[in-house]
């Protein structure tokens, strides 16, 4: 299930639209208020929460379910200053692209999908292909990586594939974002 929650009443019924039409299997609720949204959260089993950035503060989410339940801030305006390589799953902008706008839900939707069905992190990648996200993000070539991890140069273009599809980042700098964004690398590292 998935739970869609902003106050403005065309967005909200836009948004809900799209969802309808990217994933007809999952029942999809929407509303205005934050009092139904946490009485939704307390009843229902929501997987993906996307939720307008007003109403983030007041969000209650039991402790027991935040493992079960995606949340995606909805944020009405992109910085200018943040480029289309830099793309986050667990943000919304209003006034983005439209492509970017239906890869962040399919996007989302998959990883909702992967932590219910076989309980694995948010982000989708394997143990290994994290580490080659790291490596890369550390500015090393894929011979230096297979080396490094005792695997072949064709295996680390392999997981290179299967993290672009998974990610749908395709540049060094959009890995590396990602994986200071996701804790993978520290600042400093790099």
């Amino acid at each position: 299930m998935i739970i869609l929650a902003l106050p403005a009443f065309i967005t909200r019924k836009g948004l809900e639209s799209l969802f309808r039409e990217l994933c007809t299997q999952k029942k999809i609720l929407s509303t205005g208020t934050i009092e139904e949204l946490n009485k939704w959260i307390k009843t229902q089993e929501p997987s993906l929460v996307y939720a307008h950035s007003s109403f983030i503060p007041n969000l209650h989410i039991s402790f027991h379910r935040k493992d079960s339940c995606k949340v995606i801030r909805i944020i009405d305006l992109k910085p200018e200053e943040l480029s289309d390589e830099a793309f986050q799953t667990d943000i919304l902008y209003l006034n983005d692209e439209e492509q970017n706008i239906i890869k962040n839900i399919k996007r989302n939707i998959a990883l909702s999908e992967n932590t219910k069905d076989n309980g694995s992190e948010d982000s989708g990648l394997s143990d290994r292909e994290k580490d080659i996200v790291r490596e890369i993000a550390l500015g090393k070539t894929n011979k230096e990586i297979a080396d490094d991890l005792f695997i072949s140069a064709h295996t680390v273009i392999t997981h290179r594939k299967n993290i672009t599809k998974k990610l749908g980042i395709k540049t060094v700098s959009g890995l590396t974002i990602y994986a200071i964004l996701n804790k993978l690398i520290q600042m400093e590292e790099t």
